[in-house]
């Protein structure tokens, strides 16, 4: 029963921390599935209202073949090394939001465009995955 918490619970609530801000927004009724590739906060609400199904697969999938193993190596680890692992996961997290954000950047609106949209992509991951490790050491 624990293993299945491990890899089912974590996304879970991450997911839900995000659905129950998306979902009692004001915008909320007002996405519309061609608005998702702008660029926007209320674009990147349109694509998490539509997708959700395949994205919660997608981060059960990550959680039991990438993270997990990745969790159970790291009890033996030191905390430098625990450190290490954070700092690359904050390093990974910001390539992934700056790859998002330049294949919808608009060059026309400025090098300052891509840097925000970088920087709230990050933050939007490195918030699922601060919720993520929270509820595993938790479950632990």
């Amino acid at each position: 029963m624990k293993k299945l918490l491990r890899f089912f619970l974590p996304p879970f609530i991450g997911f839900s921390a995000f659905f129950v801000g998306i979902r009692y927004s004001s915008l909320y009724f007002e996405l519309k599935f061609d608005e998702m590739g702008l660029g926007d906060l209320k674009s990147f609400m349109a694509f998490y209202r539509y997708t959700m199904p395949l994205l919660f697969v997608v981060a059960v999938l990550t959680q039991l073949l990438v993270i997990a193993p990745v969790w159970r190596a790291m009890k033996v680890k030191t905390a430098a090394d625990k450190i290490n692992v954070i700092i690359d996961l904050c390093f990974i997290c910001v390539l992934f939001a700056f790859g998002i954000a330049y294949i919808i950047w608009d060059p026309h609106a400025g090098i300052n465009r891509l840097v925000k949209l970088t920087g709230f992509l990050s933050a939007v991951q490195l918030a699922y995955w601060f919720i993520n490790l929270i509820i595993l050491y938790l479950i632990e």
